[in-house]
């Protein structure tokens, strides 16, 4: 069994490993084994077994693929040790010896300490979610059996929030443990952004927060992947709406294209308290919270990942007086994403030469 261990480019640090009997292809598509290096065609190469051994052809890239620094012509049988670069991504191969995966895994202290760490997180905050989802329940229960809808109208906002807060966490942990390619279109921003503050609204009124919306009109089509941006504005939502203090406060989501800069910018302003001075270095790093037993601290850093994979960027200013401004922004010039249309590589980005690398 042999993997592939991505050594240079946007997705550095990623290890595919090749199940046996299975092609397998390399690009941005999504049948593809996945990547965001623009460098890359959306099928650019492909990885086939035959007799136990894995071959390696160019399937028409617009870079071409790059083999122990010589550039790829027909079919060639990979072997541990060889180098692959398409565009600027260099990916390196291994093999992969029986039990050798778990054994490595089960040894290293760090890995099993970070994995303690997230698990110990993602449990405390799903904790405190079903501890407030039994409380409505509770009470919505004993007004059931008293036939008190008025009783049932105050337990049931409780139980609508914290579904609300299970949805954000799966959605988020679905974003945070795998990056899947970006299907980038051309997109009307404005209207993503009236949909996801639809979707909240009633969230926000729950909050006693008063969400307004401000879209520039008109605007031409961004290419973005919509998903992703919805789930990013989402997130940046969610964050103003849970730290709002009892009283609530009011939301503003701008949505404009700053033609000068040539990128589009989302801005969510809100008027409450403001994020901590300690927290400040730490707000985008996962499972920074400063929300206490109302935060899973994801939706900050998975909305800064999804932002940044569009080559965009996610800010955080103080509002004044009071309160805080989260702006994303994303390049209103984005290559096609069609193979014919694929960045070519960053100058001096010479053709890799064979690894020997330790298994």
């Amino acid at each position: 069994m042999i993997e592939l261990h991505v050594v240079e480019g946007p997705d550095a640090g990623r290890t595919h490993v090749l199940p046996d009997g299975e092609p397998q292809l390399l690009g941005r598509s999504t049948e593809a084994l996945g990547s965001t290096d623009p460098s890359m065609s959306r099928r650019h190469a492909e990885i086939t077994p035959s007799g136990g051994r894995w071959y390696l052809r160019d399937l028409r890239s617009s870079n071409g693929t790059w083999l122990n620094g010589q550039r790829l012509e027909g079919r060639a049988e990979l072997r541990a040790g060889d180098s692959i670069r398409c565009g600027d991504t260099a990916i390196s191969v291994r093999e992969v010896l029986p039990g050798a995966g778990a054994h490595a895994d089960e040894s290293d202290p760090e890995r099993l300490q970070a994995i303690g760490e997230t698990v110990a997180t993602i449990s405390h905050s799903v904790k405190n979610i079903l501890q407030g989802l039994r409380s409505g329940a509770d009470a919505v229960e004993l007004a059931l059996r008293r036939g008190d809808l008025a009783m049932a109208r105050e337990g049931w906002p409780i139980v609508a929030r914290n579904l609300d807060r299970i949805s954000w966490l799966a959605m988020n942990m679905l974003a945070f443990a795998k990056d899947r390619p970006l299907e980038v279109e051309e997109t009307d921003l404005g209207q993503i952004v009236r949909e996801a503050c639809d979707l909240m609204r009633s969230t926000a009124d729950r909050q006693r927060c008063r969400l307004e919306v401000r879209v520039d009109d008109p605007m031409p089509p961004a290419p973005v992947d919509a998903n992703a941006v919805h789930q990013v504005l989402l997130n940046l939502l969610a964050n103003a709406v849970e730290a709002a203090p009892a009283g609530g406060v009011r939301i503003e989501v701008r949505c404009s294209l700053d033609a000068r800069a040539g990128r589009f910018v989302l801005e969510v302003e809100d008027d409450g308290p403001g994020v901590p001075a300690a927290l400040r270095l730490r707000m985008f790093e996962p499972f920074a919270s400063s929300k206490g037993q109302r935060g899973t601290g994801l939706g900050l850093a998975v909305a800064r990942s999804l932002v940044e994979r569009h080559g965009g960027g996610l800010e955080h200013r103080d509002a004044a007086p009071r309160g805080t401004v989260l702006r994303a922004w994303f390049p209103a010039n984005r290559d096609d994403p069609d193979s014919e249309r694929t960045r070519g590589p960053v100058p001096g980005a010479a053709p890799d030469v064979r690894w020997d690398e330790p298994v």
